[in-house]
């Protein structure tokens, strides 16, 4: 749309259009923007952070309830065990995702459309943008997990630490703020 600042998504929901949009979140059953972005990374992060600490605990437990021979115990500490890794397996990649995507100031939509990656060894050449190939040559490539990130592309990224510090310092709360950094 027009007037609309880059990385903005309009969305049916809300009235106006979402600044520095990342994505929608299922768990959250909210858009990941401008404004929530770095709650969204240290919500995933404390839940990882949860799931570890969970999973040491119990262990630590287990040993426990083991020497002392408390096996109905032993039965809750699986279960929270369970859980914990249950939650590790499903958090664990979004925040491995998310600091790459924060490392290289890189959208989930923008990584989702493959916008700043390419492909080599294909059939047209090497550092072939990654949506101008066909679609059986990109699934062949996609399956070998050969598309390569080209800094190139994205004008966003600034380096690591740059990128980084934009991120976590960056002030997005007033209106004039466009979340184009």
């Amino acid at each position: 749309e027009e007037g609309m600042p880059r990385r903005a998504y309009k969305s049916w929901q809300y009235p106006r259009p979402i600044r520095r949009y990342d994505h929608y979140c299922k768990w959250l059953q909210n858009v990941i923007g401008l404004l929530n972005h770095r709650e969204f990374v240290v919500m995933v992060g404390g839940l990882v952070l949860i799931a570890v600490l969970g999973i040491i605990v119990d262990l630590y437990l287990a040993v426990l309830i083991a020497e002392k021979g408390f096996f109905l115990s032993a039965i809750f500490v699986a279960l929270h065990l369970g859980y914990s890794i249950a939650l590790l397996a499903m958090a664990g990649p979004i925040l491995k995702i998310h600091v790459g995507l924060i490392s290289r100031n890189e959208m989930a939509q923008e990584w989702k459309k493959n916008e700043h990656y390419v492909a080599n060894n294909t059939t047209i050449g090497d550092n072939i943008p990654v949506e101008e190939l066909d679609d059986d040559e990109y699934n062949e490539i996609f399956d070998r997990d050969a598309f390569v990130y080209d800094r190139t592309r994205n004008p966003f990224d600034n380096g690591r630490f740059t990128n980084c510090w934009n991120f976590w310092c960056q002030p997005r709360w007033p209106a004039d703020a466009k979340g184009e950094f």
